[in-house]
């Protein structure tokens, strides 16, 4: 209980600061177990082209925009036999929702955010999304590798660009990303590999992620 303890704290934390906008791990949501409730936490980041820009409006007002490179998410996932529905969180995402089938072999994972902090409202209507499937082969009953295919619509997000000021207003863009991966996990604990496109700008992302997933209850 002590590690559940731990994770508990781990993803209020996450959810507090605001972690990725961008696809989400494919081995956590393999690694629910059948009829049981999953927590989890993953980090790490990725490196390769960013949105982070400068953008003026007028003379008086401009807004900084950053997409960070560091990545941190919590979940909590119930599963049935093949069923999967849980919560997790999202860049500035006070909730996102996960849903999707899993099998030994196959799933398929959707996400969607559910309430975000954007002050923009050019664009306070729009939520990061996405899905993905996936391939898995179990090795041992606790070793299993796995690939992955992915579309994401993703988000950053700004602040108002005024000297000698705090201002935690977000102003939030968002972009598509067509993705693969792959990874491997050993018992809840999981190494995972992602590259992203981007397709206009040709932005090219390489995500590296580390999870773990522990059993809050069974049933």
């Amino acid at each position: 209980m002590n590690r559940l303890a731990c994770l508990l704290v781990l993803i209020v934390a996450a959810m507090l600061a605001g972690c990725s906008s961008h696809a989400p791990s494919a081995a956590r949501f393999m690694s629910a177990k059948p009829n049981s409730i999953s927590i989890g936490v993953g980090g790490g980041g990725f490196w390769g082209d960013d949105n982070s820009h400068r953008e003026e409006k007028s003379a008086q007002e401009a807004y900084r925009y950053e997409e960070s490179h560091f990545l941190l998410d919590g979940v909590l996932f119930f599963r049935n036999d093949h069923f999967l529905f849980g919560l997790s969180s999202g860049d500035h995402s006070l909730i996102r929702l996960n849903l999707g089938f899993v099998s030994d072999y196959f799933g398929v994972q959707g996400w969607g955010d559910i309430i975000v902090l954007n002050a923009d409202s050019s664009t306070n209507w729009k939520r990061p999304f996405g899905i993905m499937i996936i391939e898995q082969l179990p090795i041992t009953s606790k070793i299993k590798v796995g690939v992955h295919q992915f579309f994401a619509y993703n988000s950053y997000s700004g602040v108002l660009d005024e000297c000698c000021s705090i201002n935690l207003d977000y102003y939030m863009k968002f972009y598509g990303e067509l993705g693969v991966g792959a990874y491997v996990s050993y018992d809840g604990y999981s190494l995972e590999f992602r590259y992203g496109n981007e397709p206009g700008p040709d932005n090219k992302r390489f995500y590296l992620d580390f999870s773990v997933m522990f059993d809050a209850q069974s049933h």
